[in-house]
């Protein structure tokens, strides 16, 4: 069976994806705003996950789109704090 075959990094890296679409999913209802800090840092941190998964498994299209969205989220989340001074 899949599941039973996957080992803790690889789950690191599932529970990264299932934050990253809770996140979207939590926008699309109305949960979330968009344009909130707390959208991003879910981001930020699915994204960290599964770059972390990457490292021991790596994959050049996954790497590159987990890197561009923990870019996204910084920038944002700097551009968010830096304007609020």
């Amino acid at each position: 069976m899949f599941l039973a075959e996957l080992g803790f990094i690889d789950w690191v890296g599932v529970v990264g994806s299932f934050v990253i679409a809770g996140a979207y999913f939590g926008v699309s209802g109305g949960y979330l705003n968009g344009e909130r800090p707390p959208f991003q840092l879910f981001n930020l941190t699915g994204a960290a996950m599964i770059l972390g998964s990457l490292w021991y498994k790596p994959n050049a299209g996954a790497i590159m789109i987990e890197v561009l969205w923990v870019t996204i989220a910084l920038y944002w989340l700097a551009k968010h704090f830096l304007r609020r001074r």
